[in-house]
């Protein structure tokens, strides 16, 4: 494996790592509900940066979108949209379920439809069949990843009182309620991937360009998708506000502190979403990129909310045995993403 090949694996890590953390400050948000909250960030994260970004960025946008073609920025805003829905029921699967587990479960599944459904658009010379069983393997771990960190969950849930609701962020839900909004997030989810895939015509005009930076290639792409997801998270956001009357809390006392947190859950959102752009788009390149860089960026997004989950106190005081599925369940997500890696021993050496 060359070094190109080891520095993209290691920025998709990264960019999963740091977009793991990004909920971590809406925990702190002072005299806020969920849609005050998630407000913010969609108005910080899903326009005002990725249009800032843009223009400041791509020269000749318009150009780049008209040589990239309708097809492609249709798609990526279509799955922008999908992406709405997706992480609507991210956040709340997040806040029902508490941030190590809604997380958990929301990305096994985002990993494993995300990785695999690309593979369908390559051709064999792109993925070779041992780098696909070598990531079967992969999917498969993380797979049993998940199962062994929901089963933690549930053995967190009965240690404080059968029958009881899971409690996160001052929400209280029936599990398997939370669970549900878990799993179709999941089936949503993700369109962030298909997104970089099917958009990538798009990147490649603005690489043509040769004076666009490559931590600045991705935000073409990225703008049509963010605001499609702004569409679809500020109509919800907007209904539950009207039905909770809580608009008056966007003026209670910490609201500016309250804003400044939802800039900084955006700038890590955005940070994490950018690297795994840059490593797919420059370094896993030829489309495979987006098959194999997606469960180590998924894995490590994983990984990271788990451990910030522990961290922040929502596994406090349960029992060892508990404790165990948890970090077992870690384990085998770490071990996914190693064989992830390893698959990239088997693809295709690209074109000369």
């Amino acid at each position: 494996m060359d070094s190109t090949i080891i520095f993209g694996l290691l920025l998709a890590f990264l960019g999963g790592g740091i977009q793991g953390a990004f909920v971590f400050p809406m925990k702190f948000m002072k005299n806020s509900r969920w849609e005050n909250g998630w407000f913010w960030f969609s108005l910080i994260c899903c326009l005002i940066i990725p249009v800032v970004m843009a223009f400041a960025t791509t020269p000749n946008l318009g150009g780049i979108y008209q040589a990239a073609g309708m097809k492609s920025l249709s798609l990526v805003f279509l799955f922008g949209l999908g992406w709405g829905v997706g992480v609507v029921l991210f956040g709340l699967g997040a806040e029902y379920l508490g941030m190590s587990l809604g997380v958990s479960i929301i990305t096994g599944i985002n990993v494993c439809l995300g990785a695999v459904l690309p593979i369908l658009f390559l051709s064999r010379d792109q993925f070779t069949l041992k780098a696909g069983l070598v990531l079967a393997a992969a999917l498969a771990v993380m797979v049993a990843g998940v199962a062994v960190i929901s089963r933690a969950g549930i053995l967190r849930e009965q240690e404080r009182g059968a029958g009881a609701d899971v409690k996160a962020g001052g929400a209280k839900v029936p599990f398997k309620i939370g669970l549900l909004i878990c799993i179709v997030a999941g089936i949503f989810c993700p369109s962030t991937n298909f997104a970089v895939f099917f958009g990538q015509p798009i990147t490649e005009e603005v690489k043509k360009l040769g004076t666009v930076a490559a931590y600045n290639v991705g935000y073409a792409m990225l703008l049509p998708w963010f605001i499609g997801g702004w569409i679809v998270n500020t109509a919800y956001c907007l209904h539950l506000l009207r039905k909770n009357k809580s608009f008056g809390n966007f003026s209670a006392d910490g609201g500016g502190g309250n804003i400044f947190k939802a800039f900084i859950m955006s700038a890590l959102f955005m940070v994490g979403m950018v690297l795994y752009i840059i490593a797919t788009s420059l370094y896993l390149t030829g489309g495979a990129g987006a098959v194999v860089g997606w469960p180590i960026f998924m894995g490590a997004t994983i990984t990271a909310s788990t451990l910030l989950g522990v961290f922040s106190g929502e596994w406090r005081g349960v029992s060892r045995r508990a404790l165990g599925w948890l970090y077992g369940g870690v384990a085998l997500l770490i071990l996914a993403v190693v064989l992830a890696s390893l698959s990239n021993f088997f693809k295709a050496a690209p074109a000369a």
